[in-house]
């Protein structure tokens, strides 16, 4: 079994090319300490670093490379490689590229019901203010449906997962690829293995559990019966949320990033919990909103006109959308570096004490800016010129002083200032140079 010497706790990984400083933490404790190597193909190499020696590994799938660390010559961290297949995220067929180019898909999938009622039915989900809406005369009845089944084995295993940072994103987005056959059988599609960007999906451990409590449950009942609800939900979203507009809109100002299909995938029971997903594989592009629905509460009057509400209704889609644009515009190789170096002190940007603090790392943190000034030069291109002002005073206070994001209000004033004077033709991704060069200035 090879030895490496370390005097340093901290190690550096190399996958291929790509070199991860300081990932690794040697722990002698842990017998053996594995790290899972994802390999496309046959075999990959790679390198496990210290600040004294090295060892280097052609890895394959389904061995196991151990080896040990020994720490300030005395303590000895038993470690391993371990090959594991990687797996695409998707698989886009031609039959899928073809069914699926060019349209919008609006849903409330089964199985995604199914995981939203089992957070609902959690400890967290009944007392964590944004995970589940407990609003709705919806809620109401799925608790009064559901209730009996609270004590059940995927409802602790749940409650466990919420806690873990991006438990709730994590979890829901990967039900998406599993269908709930009439049998109550939940079983994986062909499409997707998994929707985030992670290696694994994170559904998979609930499922044999929440497949005995779709069917203790009786959920297929329950969902039938809300059928018409449903339908009744996305049909609003088709119509009543200016999602079209908000498409051309975002292909319009960012030229270069391009979407095959889009889908809009939501539950009633979602709530301040928002994330989303975009696929660029076998030449094919897809973009994908997993969201709330933009319910009014009933008699409650709003000081918006309708026209301004129509706009407002559907900022949550369009900031998730948002993503899949801004995200390829950053990585750019003209403004990636400059944006990490800008927001690298992360503590001028954003309050830790408040949501800000879940953006942490540059990228996240300069995406999350662009996004919701977004909003504001929407606001400009579609509110009711009376209300721009107010409407774009509004975004500014809930990013400032409920999300936390210091520097907020004079970064969108900059670019409403900027989009505002841009020449005939110019979009937000010809403005880019002159954002990333007010981040500088201003870290």
């Amino acid at each position: 079994m090879p030895v490496v010497q370390a005097d340093s706790v901290r190690a550096d990984i190399r996958e291929g090319d790509q070199l991860v400083t300081g990932n690794w933490n040697i722990s002698p404790q842990i017998r053996p300490d594995v790290y899972d190597a994802y390999i496309e193909g046959k075999s990959k190499r790679f390198a496990f670093i210290t600040n004294r020696d090295s060892v280097v590994f052609e890895l394959e799938p389904g061995k196991s490379y151990p080896f040990v660390v020994l720490l300030n010559g005395k303590d000895s961290a038993f470690t391993e490689f371990k090959g594991i297949q990687f797996v695409p995220r998707a698989q886009f067929s031609k039959e899928y590229q073809a069914a699926h180019r060019g349209k919008t898909i609006v849903e409330i999938p089964k199985v995604y019901e199914l995981i939203n009622i089992v957070f609902a039915l959690t400890d967290r989900g009944r007392n964590i203010n944004g995970l589940v809406n407990r609003d709705t005369d919806y809620y109401r009845e799925v608790m009064e449906w559901f209730e009996p089944y609270t004590s059940h084995e995927v409802v602790k295993k749940v409650n466990t997962g919420l806690g873990v940072d991006g438990g709730i994103h994590a979890i829901k987005m990967d039900a998406y690829p599993f269908e709930l056959a009439a049998d109550g059988k939940i079983t994986q599609g062909p499409v997707y293995d998994r929707i985030g960007n992670s290696y694994t999906n994170n559904f998979r451990y609930y499922l044999p559990d929440l497949e005995n409590f779709g069917k203790a449950s009786r959920f297929e009942e329950f969902y039938n019966a809300h059928r018409s609800y449903y339908d009744r939900l996305i049909q609003a979203y088709r119509d009543s949320i200016g999602v079209p507009e908000m498409q051309r809109w975002l292909a319009r100002n960012f030229p270069s990033t391009r979407y095959d299909a889009f889908k809009i995938i939501f539950s009633p029971l979602v709530s301040a919990n928002q994330s989303a997903s975009f696929f660029d594989l076998d030449g094919f592009r897809e973009a994908q909103a997993h969201v709330n629905f933009p319910f009014h509460k009933a008699g409650v009057p709003s000081e918006w006109s309708e026209k301004a509400r129509f706009v407002m209704d559907g900022n949550i889609v369009f900031t998730e959308f948002n993503h899949s644009f801004i995200g390829p515009e950053g990585q750019k190789t003209a403004y990636h570096a400059r944006i990490q170096k800008a927001f690298s002190d992360l503590s001028i940007w954003n309050d830790n004490s408040k949501p800000a603090r879940y953006y942490n790392t540059p990228e996240s943190s300069f995406d999350e800016y662009m996004n919701w000034a977004l909003v504001s030069l929407r606001y400009i291109d579609y509110a009711p010129p009376a209300e721009q002002e107010k409407l774009i005073a509004s975004n500014e206070d809930m990013m400032v002083n409920f999300r936390g994001f210091r520097r907020f209000k004079e970064f969108d004033q900059f670019l409403v200032k900027i989009y505002k004077a841009r020449k005939k033709g110019q979009t937000v991704a010809d403005l880019y140079p002159a954002i990333v060069e007010w981040c500088e200035a201003n870290k």
